[in-house]
């Protein structure tokens, strides 16, 4: 008689404790759609692309790590979903990766290789509601148009020596 009462205790006690917010957050599915106008390469195979330079890691086996949208780069993380799939389409790479996040304004987002590789952080994105997908409740639009080469600040020239 004693045990149910002790377990009883420990499921109430447990109950105080507080979660963290993100984890206290119901989630939803969603999808992060992404369009890469820059920096990808075709490839053949079940996939049609693949990001290039800062975006290397977007392929598949990657992921997409969502965090709180705001303008620094380091914020909460809330969820991190798969690669789903990639195509071109009108000279543009989309890529879709699929998560369960909580339902918020904006989200900052950035990807992880297979490799474990980051790209930059992307962001404050916001995010939409979806009515039209089954399982899908909220889209996050991730537009990219980084160039392949990074910029090199002009060097001024300098005239030879005597």
């Amino acid at each position: 008689m004693k045990r149910p009462a002790y377990l009883l205790a420990v499921v109430a006690s447990a109950s105080l404790v507080a979660a963290p917010a993100a984890a206290a957050e119901p989630t939803v599915g969603t999808a992060v759609y992404v369009q890469i106008r820059q920096s990808f390469a075709p490839v053949d195979g079940d996939d049609q692309c693949v990001g290039t330079a800062a975006l290397a890691p977007v392929r598949r086996g990657s992921s997409v790590v969502l965090s709180e949208g705001a303008a620094v780069a380091d914020t909460t993380k809330v969820a991190v979903g798969q690669f789903f799939r990639s195509r071109l389409r009108d000279r543009i790479c989309e890529a879709l990766y699929i998560t369960s996040a909580p339902v918020m304004p904006t989200f900052n987002v950035q990807f992880a290789g297979p490799g474990g590789e980051l790209s930059p952080t992307f962001g404050p994105t916001p995010s939409e509601p979806v009515t039209y997908q089954p399982g899908i409740e909220q889209v996050v639009r991730v537009d990219l148009d980084v160039p392949d080469v990074p910029d090199v600040p002009d060097v001024p020239d300098v005239p030879p020596s005597p």
